[in-house]
């Protein structure tokens, strides 16, 4: 209840209210603390000196008594009255009977008939003194209301003094002497509450009167307002949220139109459709004009859009949309014809989504369509023109097939032709350098050598050129192969020839598998091998080098020599066919070797490349499929 009257007070005012009543509290607490202060100041100041007091006049009573001068030590007795505060003061005997006190009727009657007429808690607190059967002086507060104080004195032989001090006159003394520090604290404290309501006011309340109108300003609609607060306090910091809020709305706003500018403009049809039989159009953009409906007209129910939709589509249409209505999924895609207001047919790219409510009943059917009449016709168009192009694919492809047939019979014939020749050449410069020899003189002998070894290198030329066509043609067979396997197969081959030239291989390979053709791969891996020892065999001693590893989806396979190396800048020209960076007679060979490296590496899917540098090595990199 008080929260909500709370609620109802604006902080402007509410604050300052709140504030003076703390005013008040703080002075109410101020002026009670004050007084509690000046109670416990009083108390311990009395009983020190009503404790004093007794032990001197329990001394002087001792010698008046002791002297038999009880004249005295009634006068004794009675000059407690001069303390304003002492009300009470009575010197009794064993049997409790006054024998001194500052009011004469009381001598000589019993204590309890001398009280008869007080205070049942100060007649209570007196005797209870009395009675006590210890020795020395005590002081002690009454269980009695207000603050005083109760003393006793015991005085040989067996007599006791005991006197009651009220302290209330002494308290409200010190309090009125005190009240014009409490009306200085007031002041002060009302002050300060007055001081801070009014910085509030200017700091707080106004500032927050700006962010309020700032934020019903934006809530009605003008979003170029901010509400500009300056500062690092909480109210800056809503400030600027709003004003970022108002930002990102004014842009989206702008965006917004600018959209809707866009699609008024677009070919593209909005629509709306309630989730009730027929579909009714509950919103439809401006587009629609362009098959010759207006918004109105659509939107008055003068048809439902079930039909206009072509009798043909309409059965597949009503069962799709009541599938994705029952089971999902919201979001779908349908192509069917609609009729135009003149009668014609268009088709059309319907994209719709659906809203549902928590429980998941369709509440609404949303939907952008897209006349596709002219993309319909590029396509029953695109069709033809794809058969034709098929025709012609099927037509080059016999054609392909013929020239690899032909290219085929031109390899047997390259292979037969130039190789019949060849083995007479060889043969006949065989028989003469046997047979004939003698009659030659030493030129003539190396002139017969350089044919024959002409006739060697013709003989390997011819068969590298077969590989790389067999290579071109061929079909290649991927399959998993254990790469270490595969090399060493090859290595094994190649151990004479390797002893031999002292070559000393370091295979560091690990046991992983590609996916590639056999035999291309390991006539892949037999050139780098012996293009290594080639162009290492000057070396002491040659040293080729095998490793690979994975990298991500494809190993990469290295063979690394120590040989003469190679410029980068002929990196490209090394897999070229007939490219070579060295003379035939240093290191013979015919060109070929990488190039049907590279070749088969692309026919597998992979590629290759190297890293060297003149006098250093040279390192070929194959990658393949993991």
């Amino acid at each position: 209840m008080i929260r909500r009257l709370l609620y109802l007070l604006p902080a402007r005012y509410l604050v300052p209210l709140g504030m003076a009543v703390l005013a008040l509290v703080l002075i109410a607490f101020t002026a009670w603390q004050q007084r509690q202060e000046q109670r416990a100041a009083i108390d311990a100041e009395q009983r020190s000196s009503l404790r004093g007091r007794l032990h001197v006049e329990q001394r002087r009573l001792q010698v008046q008594l002791g002297l038999g001068n009880r004249m005295q030590a009634r006068r004794l007795v009675s000059e407690w009255g001069r303390r304003p505060e002492i009300t009470h003061a009575y010197l009794v005997d064993p049997e409790l009977r006054v024998f001194a006190s500052m009011r004469r009727a009381s001598i000589g009657k019993p204590l309890g008939e001398a009280l008869g007429g007080e205070a049942p808690a100060i007649r209570t607190a007196l005797l209870d003194a009395a009675r006590r059967p210890d020795l020395g002086v005590h002081v002690q507060a009454p269980d009695a209301p207000g603050l005083a104080l109760v003393g006793r004195a015991a005085v040989v032989p067996d007599y006791r003094l005991i006197v009651y001090s009220d302290l209330e006159p002494l308290l409200a003394m010190r309090t009125h002497e005190g009240r014009g520090e409490i009306w200085r604290v007031s002041a002060l404290i009302l002050g300060l509450a007055v001081l801070v309501a009014a910085v509030l006011h200017l700091l707080w309340f106004r500032r927050a009167r700006r962010l309020v109108t700032a934020l019903r300003a934006i809530g009605s609609g003008d979003l170029g307002t901010r509400a500009g607060l300056a500062g690092r306090d909480e109210f800056a910091e809503i400030g600027a949220a709003v004003d970022q809020m108002a930002g990102s709305l004014q842009f989206r706003h702008t965006r917004l139109e600018q959209l809707t500018s866009i699609l008024a403009r677009s070919p593209v049809v909005a629509m709306e459709w309630e989730n009730s039989p027929g579909w009714p159009v509950r919103m439809v953009s401006d587009a629609i004009s362009q098959w010759g409906y207006t918004v109105d007209r659509v939107l008055a129910g003068d048809f439902i859009f079930a039909d206009l939709i072509h009798p043909g589509d309409r059965p597949r249409i009503q069962d799709e949309v009541a599938r994705h209505l029952a089971e999902g999924p919201d979001d779908y895609r349908q192509e069917y014809r609609l009729k135009t207001a003149d009668g014609r047919w268009v088709w059309v790219d319907d994209r719709t989504w659906l809203t549902r409510d928590a429980g998941g009943r369709v509440l609404t059917i949303h939907g952008v369509l897209l006349d596709i009449t002219a993309q319909r016709t590029a396509e029953d168009e695109l069709r033809r023109i794809n058969a034709g192009l098929e025709a012609r694919v099927a037509e080059r492809t016999a054609q392909l097939k013929a020239a690899n047939l032909e290219l085929e019979a031109f390899s047997y014939s390259v292979s037969h032709d130039l190789k019949a020749p060849l083995r007479g050449i060889d043969g006949y410069s065989q028989i003469l350098l046997q047979d004939y020899g003698g009659r030659f003189d030493d030129d003539g002998r190396v002139l017969l050598r350089n044919v024959r070894r002409g006739v060697a290198q013709m003989h390997g030329l011819i068969e590298d050129l077969l590989a790389y066509s067999r290579t071109e043609r061929r079909a290649f067979e991927a399959q998993p192969l254990g790469l270490r396997e595969l090399v060493g197969d090859v290595l094994e081959s190649l151990r004479p020839e390797l002893e031999r030239c002292g070559a000393v291989v370091d295979d560091r390979l690990p046991p992983l598998s590609v996916v590639a053709d056999r035999d291309g791969l390991n006539m892949v891996v037999r050139n780098l091998l012996d293009n290594a020892l080639k162009f290492s065999l000057n070396a002491a001693p040659p040293r080729i080098c095998l490793g690979a590893q994975a990298e991500g989806a494809r190993v990469v396979l290295s063979v690394r020599d120590n040989g003469v190396g190679f410029d980068m800048k002929y990196h490209d020209r090394i897999f070229e066919i007939f490219q070579r960076l060295h003379r035939a007679e240093d290191y013979p060979g015919t060109g070929v070797g990488l190039a049907l490296v590279r070749k088969a590496v692309q026919r597998m899917g992979g590629r290759v490349w190297a890293e060297s540098a003149p006098g250093q090595g040279a390192c070929f990199y194959v990658e393949l499929r993991k």
